[in-house]
This record gives structure tokens, sequence and C-alpha cells, in this order.
């Protein structure tokens, strides 16, 4: 009986990472990268106590923004989007992506040197329900 309750503990805790966002995965991942900087920030309802919102941003340059960007298109297509969007500029361009689940909502942005990808950054702003 032991053996199966650890076994159904594992495989409820591999399901969950594996659904983890991509997106976040690498944020997570290159938050500790030394040519990256991540911040996060936490606001809370001064009286409840609870979080309002939480934005993290990563700011990063070389390789790792062809990472980002693919990690932002297959989010795309996985259909659980709920806004995208796109904007390039002369030099830098613009991806951003909205998603919703029953726990919070989310807004992704990615900005980068559309020429290069020599620079960009990530902002998450996620909204608990």
């Amino acid at each position: 009986m032991k053996h199966l309750f650890i076994w159904i503990w594992l495989l409820l805790l591999s399901a969950t990472v594996q659904a983890q966002n991509s997106i976040d995965e690498l944020v997570e991942n290159f938050s500790t990268v030394g040519s990256s900087s991540y911040t996060s920030a936490i606001e809370r309802d001064p009286e409840t106590h609870q979080v309002v919102k939480v934005v993290k941003t990563l700011e990063t340059r070389g390789h790792i923004i062809s990472d980002l960007i693919n990690a932002f298109k297959k989010e795309r297509e996985k259909g659980h989007i709920q806004g995208e969007g796109k904007y390039e500029g002369e030099e830098d361009q613009v991806m951003f992506l909205a998603t919703e689940d029953e726990k919070a909502s989310r807004v992704y942005m990615l900005k980068y040197d559309g020429k290069a990808y020599q620079r960009g950054k990530v902002t998450i702003i996620i909204r608990p329900k």
C-alpha cells in the first residue's frame, strides 16, 4: 500500500511538471544564467495580504533569445492562448500572449532585437484568481 501511494504521488508530480508552460520553464532556467538579469515583484492586497499580481522580468543576451522565440511559438501552437500579437518596429520586435485558466490569468511579452537576436526581455504578469 505504501508503494502504491508513492507511485501515485510521483505520477501526479510528473504530470504537474509536464504541464508547466514552456515559457515559464525557460525563464526559470535562464534566471540563473550569468548573462541574464532576473527580477520578480509581488503586489499584495494591504488588508488581506493576498497576492494581487506577480511580475517577473528576464533580460538576456545571446542564443537564449532564439530559445525564447521558439517557446512563444510553441505555446501559440498549443491553442491555450486567449490573445496574441506581434509588433515589428525598425529594430525591435515584440510578441505577446495571454492565457487564462482556473488558477490565474497570465500575460507574456517578449521584446527582442529583430535583426541579430542579441538582446531580449521577457515580462510575465500573473494575476491569481
